[in-house]
């Protein structure tokens, strides 16, 4: 099955050579690609690249100075279709710069891992949040393969259990594990308004405390934040990723923080956006 390209022209540009070109001048300069044989993740937006593409490239430059054998994207399921907890295994993603094979074995060794886990296909069909990192991977290297997990379901018991199937199963590979998520939705839009003053300070300060409990390894931080109300879309796969590598990584480091205001300069409806590496 090839999964067809879906939020190309409105998330990023459909048109290759611009795509490239706006990708490029997040970066400024091409990272060098150096070759790693252990494990690392990396937090990573998923919003359109105009408001979060120079956050996005903080962690694809971490990415490039430890480059991976292969990938597992961890996304949050906004459209509400198919499993709650998803899995391809075999096939390949369309994007503008061309296919991304996935990797069929790695595929179905975390699939017979984890019970909670299913094959399923319609919940990738039209989901943004991992199409939306394959070109700034394609952009460093053509030659990869990856995993896409999609979660509905996204409780600490969940990210618990598909976090230690991830960790048995990597145990002797090198992976990359991106965590796709944006932080706080703030405004009326999102229906959450905790602060109606210095909205920008406030929230930065909201964000930072999710962006410190990833740097800390602590997911159970991440969840209390969570539980007061604090709307971040894929605290799951986030929570996940810690999961899988909290035995693999030495220290978290937070790489960058921007915010939606930064491009918008609408104060009624601002999203955050952070760059965490954990290695």
């Amino acid at each position: 099955m090839i999964r067809r390209s879906r939020v190309a022209g409105s998330f990023y540009p459909h048109n290759p050579d611009i795509l490239k070109n706006e990708i490029e001048k997040f970066f400024e300069k091409k990272p060098e690609i150096k070759k790693y044989d252990g494990k690392i993740g990396v937090l990573c937006p998923h919003a359109g690249y105009i408001f979060s593409g120079k956050t996005k490239s903080y962690s694809y430059r971490a990415l490039a100075e430890n480059f991976p054998e292969t990938f597992i994207i961890i996304g949050p399921n906004h459209t509400g279709m198919g499993s709650p907890l998803a899995l391809m295994r075999d096939g390949e993603w369309e994007t503008p710069l061309g296919n991304v094979k996935i990797d069929s074995q790695l595929a179905e060794d975390i699939l017979k891992e984890c019970d909670i886990l299913d094959f399923d296909e319609t919940s990738h069909l039209y989901e943004h949040s991992i199409e939306v990192q394959l070109p700034f991977l394609q952009y460093l290297s053509m030659n990869i393969k990856f995993v896409p997990i999609c979660m509905a379901m996204q409780d600490i018991e969940t990210a618990g259990e598909l976090g230690e199937s991830i960790k048995k199963v990597i145990k002797n590979r090198s992976i990359g594990i991106i965590a796709s998520s944006d932080l706080m939705h703030y405004g009326y839009t999102y229906g959450y308004m905790p602060f109606r003053e210095n909205i920008l300070e406030n929230m930065k300060k909201m964000d930072m405390e999710v962006l410190n409990a990833i740097v800390d390894l602590d997911p159970e931080r991440i969840y209390d934040i969570v539980k007061t109300g604090y709307t971040m879309c894929g605290y799951g796969c986030v929570s996940t990723m810690i999961f899988a590598l909290k035995d693999y990584v030495k220290k978290g480091e937070i790489l960058h923080y921007s915010t939606s205001y930064e491009v918008s300069h609408d104060i009624s409806t601002v999203v955050g956006y952070g760059s965490v590496v954990l290695r």
